[in-house]
């Protein structure tokens, strides 16, 4: 058995009791930095889905909300074309809410939003 001198005891503790909030923490952040990568991937999709099927006759914002998976939060799909002055061609934005790991741990929403232009 190793002897600690008197003066150590304890020290193994307090630095546990340090270091752990700080792990903690950096896990929660590179969760969310995770969860809006995959929203913004997820809303690059189905940008791209809602302009293809326009493109080609169909409904582009039933498609584009379809593409969209389960958990993101508050889904929102605006159309644009050429007659509108905005695009070229077929252009959607699709805008996701990305859900937070901790309730109550940001004070505003983090929204990620993409879009995507295809000729018509």
């Amino acid at each position: 058995m190793t002897r600690h001198p008197r003066g150590e005891r304890g020290s193994m503790a307090i630095e546990l009791v340090a270091i752990v909030p700080v792990l903690v923490l950096v896990t929660i952040l590179c969760i969310e930095g995770f969860l809006a990568s995959a929203a913004a991937g997820a809303a690059q999709k189905a940008a791209r889905d809602g302009a293809r099927a326009d493109s080609m006759g169909r409904d582009g914002v039933g498609a584009a909300l379809d593409s969209l998976p389960g958990w993101v939060r508050n889904p929102k799909v605006s159309q644009g074309s050429a007659a509108k002055g905005g695009c070229a061609g077929i252009c959607y934005r699709v805008q996701v809410e990305v859900p937070l790991v901790v309730p109550g741990f940001s004070t505003g929403v983090v929204t990620v939003a993409r879009s995507a232009e295809l000729p018509r």
